[in-house]
């Protein structure tokens, strides 16, 4: 019976061995997915960011003065996108917006960050602050929480509105203070 036990033990003993080694590893694995998918994200999120820049650069082109006749064939594949084009004046209004997602390559690019395909209504979920336009932080924070599934972009603009609220309430208190304050001391004499 001893030796039954101790043939069991070793038995146990190397099916925990296995399996923890076998965990380490497929931790290992993982992270390195993990670093892997992160990176891709990155660079994709990036060259989609490329694109909404090059072509807000576009659009401001056509609105200055003296250009108001010209008309450009809006065709961002064929432009040139660098890091440079990215700066936080850059503002994307709903109807460039619209323009620019009609482009293959922004669908792609939306395709390989898993976005979800109404993309018609994005501009709404995005536009946590209701401004009618989307800056650099608000384009890309909006983009990346809204990945995966549709259901998730309505707790995305729920949580980004909420957030863009608190902002402005804590604002007009601190505004509200201010004028208390001054108009106190007007009153007294």
């Amino acid at each position: 019976i001893f030796v039954s036990l101790g043939i069991y033990n070793v038995i146990l003993a190397v099916y925990v061995d296995i399996t923890m080694r076998a965990a380490k590893e497929s931790e290992a694995v993982t992270a390195e997915q993990h670093s892997r998918e992160s990176i891709r994200i990155a660079r994709t999120t990036r060259e989609l960011l490329k694109k909404f820049a090059a072509a807000y650069r576009m659009f401001s082109d056509m609105d200055e003065p003296g250009r108001s006749g010209a008309r450009i064939d809006f065709k961002p594949m064929e432009s040139s996108f660098t890091d440079e084009d990215i700066h936080e004046h850059i503002a994307i209004t709903k109807e460039l917006f619209l323009l620019i997602i009609q482009d293959q390559s922004v669908q792609f690019l939306m395709d390989e960050l898993d976005l979800p395909h109404d993309r018609a209504n994005l501009f709404e979920i995005i536009d946590a602050d209701g401004s009618g336009t989307l800056h650099v932080t608000e384009l890309v924070q909006g983009l990346l929480k809204i990945r995966g599934e549709v259901k998730k972009s309505d707790a995305v603009a729920t949580l980004l509105a909420t957030k863009a609220i608190q902002n402005m309430v804590l604002e007009l208190k601190e505004e509200q203070a201010e004028f208390r304050h001054t108009l106190l001391k007007k009153i007294e004499p």
